[in-house]
Order: C-alpha cells, then structure tokens, then sequence
C-alpha cells in the first residue's frame, strides 16, 4: 500500500512554547495515530533556531493509504469535533502539506 507523507510546520503562541510542546507531544501526536491510515508520527525543532524565521516546529506522519483524501478527510473531521485541541498552538501560523513519494526510498 502506498506511504504519504503529511507536514504540518507552526509555532507555539508566544510565551506558551511549553503548554504547547506538551499538550503536542503527549495528547496531539496520540490523538492523530489512532485515526485510521497514520502509522507514524514525530515532531522536530530546528537545532539552531533563528530569530525571525517564519515557523518554529515540524511535525511528520506517514500515511498508509490508496488515497490521502480519506485520512486527511477523518484527520479534518477529527480535529473539528472529537479532538482535545490546544490554544497554546498558533493555529493561524499552520501550513500543512501532503506528499506522495517521487522516487524508492534509499537506505544506506
């Protein structure tokens, strides 16, 4: 079955960086693979963060579907109803994308 890939890149509302970081790392990400289709998830801050970048946190799941639209479809749905969401993340400053593999994946 094909793997997608689903980015989401954001910040934390200023001053809440550790509600938000908590509330991501042990309710959100969990809340996310229990819906059908994701099978992993993970979370990445840059290493040397600058001041002015555009947006602070990634996060990456894969996808284990025919067809991203229905994940994506449950994960929307999810959010709007059955989700415990957090107003520590800064929900305007979110850009999602999903991706489909170009190539094989290649492993040393």
């Amino acid at each position: 079955m094909p793997r997608f890939i689903l980015t989401v890149v954001g910040n934390a509302v200023a001053g809440r960086e550790d509600e938000a970081n908590e509330w991501y790392d042990t309710i959100h990400l969990q809340e996310v693979l229990a819906l059908p289709g994701f099978v992993s998830a993970q979370r990445f801050e840059p290493t040397e963060p600058e001041e002015g970048k555009p947006v602070r946190y990634l996060a990456h799941y894969e996808i284990e579907a025919d067809d991203p639209s229905g994940p994506m479809a449950a994960l929307g749905q999810a959010v709007q109803t059955t989700m415990n969401m957090s107003d520590a993340m800064d929900a305007s400053s979110f850009v999602t994308n999903v991706y489909k593999a170009r190539t094989e994946k290649f492993e040393k």
